[in-house]
């Protein structure tokens, strides 16, 4: 057998020829499957570990709650994930960092798959083995000669299609087919009406239409046989249901499909912003709650407070000091002869009884008693409490710390000005990004800059060369890339598997590493909070002096889902509040702005990726590609940065190119500022429009009032 190489990009292997996945070499010089190779990733990081570790278990939790949504018959966890790879001995979801291995894709090698030969001329059908194919040169044992070649000899063909079944199991057609025992056990049904101890040479016919329904084997003996074959591991896993309904084939059943068909395959992946530290990470774990609490109250500036007083007496008599004890009978005869005397409503001595109460209170302070600083409110401890069944890449407390990382690691770092600076201050730009023009020309056009800056709300407007980026493989799916498919008029749980086992039994997590440019942009607070309280949610935004309106968003908070699906435009019903308002706004500025890149860079919408921060009004937007980055983003705004400022409020952008249905029903459209699924956060909801240039409510807010735009502020 001739051994052929392809070469191919590391983004190809790790996606396209990812372990599993069937392929043809150049020509179409048959059909195989790709087989992992060990090929350690030795430079990869602990922080990078970390968040393959939350950003895979994250993904099967949720994969396995839409999977099993069906209750009748009800979906086993094994059903929806491979439990050699992503279940624990309890059958609950988990990821075991010691059953991978994080591997380079550079590398990876294959087997011929199917190994079901199809003669050209007669139509035999012959199964081979790998050893057999490698060493006949087409002629076989136990293979009757060829009726149509003059010499016999048979001129054997690869055949194209598979059985295949959401389960992820693949099979070569084969007119033989498999059913359990009693006991649960797989046998395979052989002969037909050939002489006792033959079997059936069958052949195929593939009728005239095309259509694998009017395919079927038939042998000489008069046996003929349709392409229906029963998936393996459903007839294990339904077994007792099938011995008692014969319904659960449709189950069980599987599907006659060309390799060459995206549904046979689809590699799972996800991509993210890689950072340096781990701390965004580590925060999140049970134990860290208060050093979360800690780190939340200091980000969004809660004012200190001192405990009430009931907390300090308890405070100082569990110091047992006489001092402290005495200083806490103080605390509590002051604080009845003031409940005394407010009643009777005398001033002075209301407010010396006050004076007195809280010099006791500074002394307790003072001696250590006692801790001041920031205290939380009771809702921002629930939220911290609770956050872990939030979907991680909208749970604003996340988020929060992790735009705390990015600030330190890439957008606060020391700027030069110099042309290789790695983070740019737009209205402010190095040499590299400066307007073309003389020192004139180039003075008025960044005047131009700022003034747009600041009509579009903006108070950071930022280019990032090199922002981090980082993808990994970790699985794949068959029949559909969603947890669930509609197959004969049934949802069907579709199971998650992982990539085959290497060298030393672990199984392959393939991590790829970019740098590519990205734009950043955080709003102006004092408008979002107008534009918040003219959209009828003031009442929400009592805050203390000085808070930051993020620690109020994150006490408000309600999970939006995995994929933001109860804000669908076709199904979601829920309130408007702050926080989904904040995400709104952010998420739909971000799509306008991918637009306008688009238009002016030359990248295809599905280039770009996208980061919400909402708790800090901030989103980043970057090239998501993981080929080496061109510069496009930079070249865009040294030739038009201006052009795309103008054009994320122009009233051309805020209508949508479709017509008027769009634009009279507060949603958004593939015409006016979607993007691909794949590049959005929230799959192309809570957005629209409305939320920049002022419209109708969506389709899922309770309340039905006009939306004021954030650009009408």
């Amino acid at each position: 057998m001739v051994k052929l190489t392809m070469q191919r990009s590391q983004n190809q292997i790790a996606t396209t020829y990812a372990p599993d996945k069937h392929f043809t070499f150049e020509g179409g010089v048959g059909a195989c499957r790709s087989v992992p190779i060990a090929r350690p990733d030795t430079s990869i990081t602990r922080a990078e570990k970390n968040q393959i570790h939350e950003g895979v278990l994250e993904f099967i939790q949720n994969w396995l709650r839409r999977a099993t949504v069906r209750l009748d018959p009800p979906v086993q966890n094994r059903q929806a994930l491979d439990d050699q790879v992503f279940l624990d001995h309890d059958g609950k979801p988990g990821f075991d960092g010691a059953r991978f291995e994080y591997c380079k894709p550079d590398r990876l090698a294959y087997r011929p798959d199917p190994l079901l030969l199809v003669c050209a001329n007669c139509s035999l059908v012959h199964e081979v083995k790998l050893k057999e194919l490698a060493h006949a040169d087409g002629k076989f044992r136990n293979v009757a000669p060829c009726e149509d070649a003059s010499d016999g000899v048979h001129e054997w063909r690869q055949l194209d299609v598979v059985f295949a079944h959401w389960s992820g199991r693949v099979d070569p057609l084969s007119p033989f087919r498999k059913d359990s025992d009693a006991n649960g056990g797989i046998n395979q049904q052989f002969p037909g009406r050939c002489a006792a101890g033959l079997k059936c040479a069958f052949k195929l016919h593939k009728g005239r239409s095309g259509k694998f329904r009017d395919w079927y084997f038939h042998c000489h003996c008069g046996e003929q046989r349709g392409l229906i074959q029963k998936d393996e591991y459903s007839l294990k896993w339904l077994h007792d249901r099938y011995v008692q309904d014969r319904s659960t084939l449709k189950e069980i059943n599987m599907l006659p499909v060309s390799y060459r068909a995206n549904s046979l395959y689809y590699v799972q992946s996800e991509q993210m912003i890689s950072y340096e530290s781990t701390e965004h990470i580590d925060l999140m774990a049970d134990d860290k709650i208060e050093e979360l609490t800690t780190r939340l109250l200091k980000l969004y500036d809660y004012p200190a407070q001192i405990a009430d007083d009931g907390a300090i007496i308890e405070a100082l008599q569990g110091v047992n000091q006489p001092a402290a004890l005495d200083l806490a009978a103080k605390i509590e005869e002051a604080g009845k002869a003031l409940a005394t005397v407010e009643a009777s409503g005398i001033q002075a001595a209301i407010e010396a009884l006050k004076t007195s109460l809280a010099g006791y209170r500074q002394t307790a302070f003072d001696q250590g008693w006692i801790k001041g600083g920031p205290q939380p409110p009771a809702a921002l401890s629930r939220q911290i409490r609770h956050r872990s069944q939030y979907a991680r890449k909208f749970d604003p407390i996340r988020l929060g710390v992790e735009h705390e990382t990015l600030r330190s690691e890439q957008l606060d770092v020391p700027v030069s000005k110099d042309a290789i600076s790695p983070v740019v201050d737009l209205t402010s730009p190095d040499e590299d990004l400066q307007p073309s023009g003389d020192s004139a020309a180039r003075l008025a056009e960044l005047k131009k800059v700022i003034l747009r800056k600041t009509e579009l709300g903006f108070t950071e407007l930022k280019l990032l060369r090199n922002l981090n980026m980082l993808q990994y493989s970790f699985g794949y799916s068959r029949v559909s890339a969603t947890p669930t498919t509609m197959q004969k008029h049934m949802q069907m749980p579709v199971r998650l598997c992982g990539f085959p086992k290497i060298d030393g039994g672990k199984r392959p997590i393939y991590v790829l590493r970019q740098s590519n440019e990205a734009l950043y942009i955080k709003l102006d607070e004092a408008r979002v909070r107008t534009w918040l309280i003219d959209n009828g949610l003031g009442d929400d935004l009592q805050m203390e002096d000085g808070q930051k309106l993020g620690g109020r968003l994150i006490e408000l908070y309600n999970d939006f889902g995995r994929f933001a699906e109860t804000y669908s435009e076709t199904t979601g019903r829920r309130e408007r509040d702050v926080p989904v308002f904040v995400f709104g706004v952010l998420h739909t500025l971000s799509h306008q702005l991918i637009h306008a890149c688009s238009k002016y860079s030359g990248l295809d919408l599905g280039s770009f990726g996208e980061r919400i921060f909402p708790a800090d009004l901030a989103f980043v937007i970057y090239r998501k590609g993981m080929t080496p980055d061109l510069g496009n983003i930079a070249a865009m705004w040294r030739n038009y940065g201006l052009e795309v400022l103008s054009a994320l409020d122009h009233p051309r952008a805020l209508r949508c190119g479709s017509g008027s249905l769009c634009d009279h029903r507060g949603g958004a459209c593939p015409a006016c500022i979607m993007i691909p699924e794949v590049s959005c956060v929230a799959g192309n909801n809570i957005l629209s429009r409305a939320f920049l240039g002022g419209g109708p409510a969506m389709a899922w807010d309770t309340n039905s009032e006009r939306i004021k735009g954030f650009f009408e502020i």
